[in-house]
């Protein structure tokens, strides 16, 4: 493992929401690589890029190019046995995952690096007379306002509770991630415990 976690270590920035989720993406490959095979993975990738494609083509208006690839990736999928089609639905449901996690360091780390945040309403309420808003507008639009209580199942209550540790130790460490004085024996560490932190059963 430590070899690969090398490898991957060099080639990845620490950058950015895309080195993240390439990052994330590498990692997990390698992991279901193990579990489940080289030529399992062949039928992962290729799904992932039917899907990826059909997608594209739809979103450009080519809408027969769409088809065709659907019709692909349909016969293919119906191809599969209900084993590998559940693996298949595993190893997807991780990578979304994964990508979620992403792309919440990502909003968080964009937040941190905004140089002025609104911390009360004194401060926003300034900022809107500063930008013009008139402030008996803004007085006659705060007294209007109303505030309903919702409560809603949260997603992580579908996910056990060690994959919601799993998920929570994955954001820790793209935060640790971002730290400006880590060295290459830091960022082989980080990497391994990524690892350690992935789903490991699909």
């Amino acid at each position: 493992m430590t070899d690969i976690t090398d490898d991957i270590a060099e080639e990845i920035s620490f950058q950015s929401f895309d080195d993240d989720c390439r990052l994330l993406e590498n990692l997990l490959n390698d992991v279901l690589r193990g579990e489940v095979g080289p030529k399992f993975m062949e039928k992962l990738e290729r799904t992932k890029i039917l899907a990826q494609s059909a997608c594209n083509m739809r979103m450009a208006g080519i809408e027969d190019t769409a088809e065709l690839l659907e019709k692909q990736l349909a016969s293919e999928l119906s191809k599969m046995t209900l084993a590998e089609a559940l693996t298949l639905a595993r190893a997807f449901s991780h990578y979304l995952n994964l990508m979620g996690i992403a792309e919440t360091h990502h909003r968080v780390r964009k937040a941190r690096d905004v140089v002025h945040l609104s911390k009360s309403c004194d401060d926003t309420f300034n900022q809107l007379v500063q930008g013009g808003v008139s402030t008996d507008e803004l007085y006659n639009t705060v007294c209007k306002q109303e505030v309903e209580i919702v409560l809603t199942a949260h997603p992580t209550q579908i996910n056990r509770r060690t994959l919601q540790y799993k998920h929570l130790r994955l954001a820790h460490l793209l935060e640790y991630r971002d730290r400006k004085d880590l060295g290459s024996e830091d960022k082989e560490m980080l990497i391994e415990d990524l690892v350690l932190s992935l789903p490991n059963k699909v």
